[in-house]
């Protein structure tokens, strides 16, 4: 997206900040400069764990407006933006570093077009935690996330018994009790137990997969997953292969 061309932005020197808030057409491309500054921001919270400073970085950032108290109603709103837009899901990658080769990722989410971007950070008010960020690969989505599970425990699925659990799809109910299962079995480190991992953990895994068959993917099914693990040891302890 040309910069010269976008009205809703304003660039002085190498000097970028959105000017009244954000709007893309459809098709635009987030500006590069609000990418790298949301990085650079990221990269400061992680180094300083300083969440108020976060909050106060990403408000200027994108121009926004403090969000609103939270009432009843906001509860209610978010609760419905969680239902449609909100994510559970666990990420497997393999690293060679790991006991069995591989790392999970457990990891709530939410997105929305940057358009949308006072949504995510309200969601993120709201939980007190987590960090917003530039969707790999699109256009202008933007990805709220929280991966720490405590975080989990105490606030994630809390609110999703509470405010999603009576009028929530059969479908995402179902994912919300794998994911604490998941949650139960890292607690018991059954992650770090060879046949635990694979054939408790791994197989919640693969049912809380939402795409299958995609060429980036790290295991094409479940049974890939086991092998690779059932290899990875046999090469480390040679000994153990009969």
């Amino acid at each position: 997206m040309s910069m010269q061309n976008n009205s809703n932005f304003n660039q002085e020197g190498n000097d970028f900040k959105p000017k009244n808030g954000i709007y893309l057409r459809p098709g635009q491309n987030i500006p590069t400069e609000l990418i790298k500054k949301l990085t650079l921001i990221n990269k400061a919270y992680s180094d300083n764990g300083d969440f108020p400073k976060y909050q106060r970085d990403l408000l200027d950032l994108f121009d926004l407006k403090s969000p609103p108290t939270i009432t009843k109603e906001v509860r209610a709103y978010i609760a419905g933006f969680i239902e449609g837009e909100g994510s559970l899901n666990i990420g497997l990658k393999k690293n060679d570093t790991s006991k069995f080769g591989m790392y999970l990722d457990p990891e709530f989410s939410v997105t929305q077009h940057v358009n949308g971007i006072s949504n995510l950070y309200l969601i993120l008010c709201y939980f007190h935690t987590g960090r917003l960020r530039h969707k790999n690969g699109s256009n202008a989505t933007m990805v709220f996330t929280i991966d720490n599970r405590t975080a989990f425990e105490e606030k994630v699925v809390p609110f999703y018994e509470s405010y999603t659990a009576d009028f929530g799809v059969p479908y995402k109910k179902r994912r919300l009790e794998i994911f604490k299962k998941l949650l139960q079995l890292f607690k018991e480190r059954a992650h770090l137990k060879e046949d635990r991992l694979l054939y408790e953990i791994l197989p919640l895994w693969d049912s809380l997969r939402m795409q299958k068959g995609q060429k980036n993917e790290s295991f094409p099914n479940l049974e890939a997953a086991q092998q690779y693990v059932k290899d990875f040891i046999k090469k480390k302890n040679p000994a153990k292969e009969s």
